[in-house]
């Protein structure tokens, strides 16, 4: 009984060392320094507009350009829909984990023959952040 009650303990003894004896992960980035800066490439797409992943886009090749602003219009705009040809000129932004994958900032879109200028929205919009919004909270601003 006492070798048994031995084995045990060596066997929790060494099992907890092996716990405990593993080095820690490698420190991931986070916050603002946690995506490199990408520069934006001037680009025209010609394609078929498609839903992938959820996301309005043209599979251009073995490329796959998604198209944020452009899904803003679908319902307003005649003829963005699913199937439809169009050219886009904008800014390409690839993709680090995939590179077969871009978002494209649309600035111009033609679709049926007519141009639509889409420079105006002027950016991807506005993301969540501390810009002056609801004050307090988690040690932003002062409390009252």
């Amino acid at each position: 009984m006492k070798k048994i009650g031995m084995f045990v303990a060596l066997a929790l003894a060494a099992s907890s060392v092996a716990v405990f004896a593993q080095t820690a992960p490698a420190p991931v980035p986070y916050g603002p320094q946690a995506f490199a800066p990408v520069q934006a490439q001037s680009v025209k797409v010609e394609g078929k507009l498609a839903l992938i992943n959820g996301i309005i886009g043209i599979k251009s090749g073995t490329k796959t350009y998604y198209l944020p602003n452009v899904g803003r219009l679908a319902g307003f705009v005649e003829g963005v829909k699913e199937g439809a040809s169009v050219k886009v000129e904008g800014y390409e932004y690839p993709l680090a984990a995939a590179p077969d994958y871009s978002v494209v900032q649309a600035t111009k879109l033609t679709v049926g023959g007519k141009d639509y200028d889409l420079g105006q929205y002027g950016g991807f919009g506005g993301a969540w952040g501390h810009r002056g919004g609801m004050r307090g909270g988690m040690g932003y601003g002062p409390r009252w």
